[in-house]
């Protein structure tokens, strides 16, 4: 397949722009200094949290000019040349959201980019909260069990950062990431695609550093450096927010086929979305709160949580950042996704995933450009990917699963149950199954 060399001509003219132009780090101008997290617990966590945001707003309004000229001058109605004007408008409702920062505007903008969590999946009937209700109530505890997992003791701060470094060093191809502790940042880790941030006085479940290691650096930083890779497309190292759901249902894609997905971390991601639409029902920040203590978060955990609603947004609610609504909703696409590209055994297609930081809405048009050789394979793949022999026989087999009807099968083993439970000794297993909320 060919593509006309004016249209490549214009991909790599306008390519590079955007490749020249500074990263626009939306998440880290929207972060609340640590200052924020002192005073809040020093003043006894009854007063809202005053946060002020150092946005640079001519720079954004000169920056969303420059774009909105560069979107102007890319000309035909080839599908790689409104592939490229949906990248330039990605940048530029970046901006936009950046410099509405502190205002109510900021939530019209963020449900613009990411929905809500009365978002629906593909205009049907279902929506974010209803996948994350679903999920909470198949993940809660109803029975009494003396089996348990065996107490181990957490990893610290310095301990995961030698575990994340020794794995990078011996990743072939090596990925260029440094991981260091920062005692500046407000959230546990923070990752891009050439460092891992790691706050000094956390503490990590195994399972969470397993977790975290295929999140952020065998999904976020790899299809970062495979997007810095691509000769005449590296702007594809930072899709902006249309991205966002993909990459992070790849991400816990990534965590959930790894056995790293634990309970508290699904709970945990299906319990932000209730925090989006509590806050887009007007709910503060000190509402969100305490909503979560009173579930059982500990203090740090739910004042994190509480502030991923909130950064950008307004304190006192209606106007939340829903990022967090749209994780579970990428999961879902990218699984239904895989299970339809899998049954056919196309691995090409896969790879696109990684090829750079994409959505799943440009498969077609990367596969065009594949195709025509102006876009190469990604030079590093995920472990998941790696490992296509076991991969396809996992969705060969769930696909069958997909079209049968175990509501009988279900209720049979749900008349076992009842019977093994009957059979237990007077007082037997008075123990809650389960273990601790996430870390």
């Amino acid at each position: 397949m060919s593509i006309d060399r004016a249209v490549l001509e214009q991909l790599e003219r306008v390519g590079g722009r955007l490749s020249e132009a500074k990263a626009l780090k939306l998440l880290d101008d929207i972060a609340w200094p640590r200052e924020v997290e002192e005073r809040f617990f020093a003043s006894g966590e009854g007063s809202l949290p005053e946060v002020e945001y150092a946005v640079d707003r001519d720079g954004l309004a000169r920056r969303v000019a420059e774009l909105r000229e560069l979107l102007g001058s890319i000309d035909g109605d080839a599908p790689a040349l409104e592939w490229l004007r949906d990248n330039v408008r990605a940048q530029i409702a970046a901006a936009e959201l950046l410099e509405a920062a502190g205002t109510r505007a900021f939530y019209a903008r963020s449900l613009e980019l990411y929905g809500g969590a009365r978002t629906r999946f593909f205009g049907g009937a279902l929506s974010n909260i209803d996948l994350a209700e679903h999920l909470t109530d198949r993940l809660r505890v109803h029975g009494w069990d003396e089996a348990s997992d065996p107490e181990e003791e957490p990893l610290d701060a310095g301990a995961l950062r030698d575990q994340l470094a020794a794995r990078v060093a011996a990743r072939e191809p090596p990925l260029a990431i440094d991981v260091t502790l920062d005692p500046r940042i407000t959230a546990k880790v923070v990752a891009g695609m050439s460092r891992v941030r790691i706050r000094p006085e956390a503490t990590f479940a195994s399972w969470e550093a397993e977790g975290l290691w295929h999140h952020e650096v065998e999904t976020h930083a790899l299809t970062a450096h495979n997007g810095a890779a691509q000769p005449r497309l590296p702007f594809l190292r930072a899709g902006g927010p249309r991205t966002t759901r993909t990459q992070e249902g790849l991400a816990i894609f990534a965590e959930l086929y790894s056995r790293s997905l634990s309970i508290g971390r699904l709970t945990r991601l299906a319990e932000r979305v209730r925090l989006v639409d509590l806050a887009e029902q007007g709910a503060s920040f000190l509402d969100l709160y305490r909503h979560l203590r009173a579930r059982g978060a500990g203090r740090r955990d739910a004042y994190f949580d509480a502030q991923r609603v909130c950064r950008g947004g307004l304190c006192e609610g209606g106007a939340p950042f829903t990022k967090d609504a749209c994780y579970l909703a990428g999961l879902l696409e990218v699984y239904a996704f895989l299970a339809a590209v899998l049954r056919g055994g196309l691995r090409d297609e896969v790879e696109l995933l990684v090829c750079g930081r994409i959505a799943l809405e440009d498969i077609a048009v990367l596969a065009e450009l594949r195709a025509a050789g102006a876009l190469e394979r990604p030079r590093y793949l995920p472990g998941w990917l790696r490992a296509w022999q076991t991969l396809l026989p996992y969705f060969a087999f769930t696909s069958f699963m997909d079209g049968i009807d175990l509501g009988p099968v279900e209720r049979h083993f749900q008349e076992l149950l009842r019977v093994a439970a009957d059979a237990r000794p007077a007082g037997a297993g008075r123990r809650r199954r389960g273990g601790p909320r996430e870390a």
